[in-house]
């Protein structure tokens, strides 16, 4: 799920995978970090491996449920959400929409439907909407953003084929739950923030109502999977809760201290392929170079 969080989501499986010598799904060379996106997702986007089994599907991607069941058939399924007005604010600065638009964030965020269009013809064609974007990786079309019978059946899918809608704004509280569905060790989920901005422009309470309402459909979604992550947190036990999470953050304080440096630009590395993809994105600098801080 893009902006949401989910590239320090995948950072967790992927040292998990690495740890226990799992096999992953990985797209097509032609494909490179993506699986095919904005096309919908298809079982012959993917590498083969020898036996055809996979443990892992932890890439980006535009979901198609039937054709992830062909590769992953008794596959937990995990997602991450954010508040919409949050996301669109954070993909509209990562993705350089307004250097591309030339229509500042402040001006999309007064009337999106009336400069929608003009963001679109400037974007990525591998960049998805500044509209119902959750929506639109969980395989909604474009053309049923006003379509509310699509959204509600489009969620009510989601709803029965995730097991955790883990919440970006509960992140500890979602890692805990993430280390209880898939039985992970404390260690497996210390981790730090990746792929986050250096500058994120500030959204007043207006704006927010704007963009949410812009987003109806996500704002659906993102309210019933926030209503069901609450009962999972209440069901796991709300002080159990608050102490696991306590214990997560000293135990990622302790690891932090001992391992980072520092964070800067990721725009000064002479390695191209180390860089981020958009030049305001936070590097960490390791002053420890052991195989757990490496990890």
């Amino acid at each position: 799920m893009h902006k949401c969080g989910s590239s320090t989501v995948q950072s967790v499986l992927i040292r998990y995978g690495i740890k226990h010598n799992l096999t992953f799904a990985l797209p097509k060379p032609i494909y490179k970090i993506h699986i095919n996106f904005p096309y919908h997702f298809n079982a012959s986007f993917l590498m083969k491996t020898t036996n055809n089994v996979y443990n892992l599907l932890v890439h980006h991607m535009r979901l198609n449920e039937d054709e992830v069941k062909k590769v992953m058939p008794t596959a937990k399924w995990v997602t991450i959400v954010r508040d919409p007005a949050a996301l669109l604010e954070s993909l509209y600065g990562y993705a350089k929409m307004e250097k591309r638009s030339k229509i500042p964030f402040e001006k999309f965020a007064e009337n999106p439907r009336l400069h929608f269009p003009a963001v679109m013809k400037r974007t990525l064609y591998h960049t998805p909407p500044p509209r119902n974007l959750m929506l639109y990786d969980f395989g909604l079309l474009l053309a049923e953003f006003d379509d509310q019978a699509a959204i509600e059946a489009k969620i009510e899918k989601v709803m029965k084929h995730f097991d955790l809608i883990m919440v970006a704004e509960k992140f500890d509280e979602s890692l805990v739950l993430l280390k209880n569905l898939l039985c992970l060790e404390w260690s497996d989920i210390i981790v730090f923030k990746l792929n986050a901005r250096q500058e994120s422009k500030p959204i007043n309470l207006e704006q927010a109502s704007i963009l949410r309402n812009w987003s109806a459909g996500d704002t659906l979604l993102y309210n019933k999977a926030l209503q069901r992550f609450d009962a999972l947190v209440k069901a796991y036990g709300t002080a159990r809760m608050q102490k696991d999470t306590a214990m997560l953050r000293e135990m990622t304080r302790a690891e932090y201290t001992k391992c980072v440096a520092g964070v800067t630009s990721s725009k000064p590395l002479k390695n191209k392929k180390l860089r981020a993809w958009t030049e305001n994105i936070n590097a960490i600098r390791q002053t420890n170079f052991s195989k757990l801080c490496i990890s």
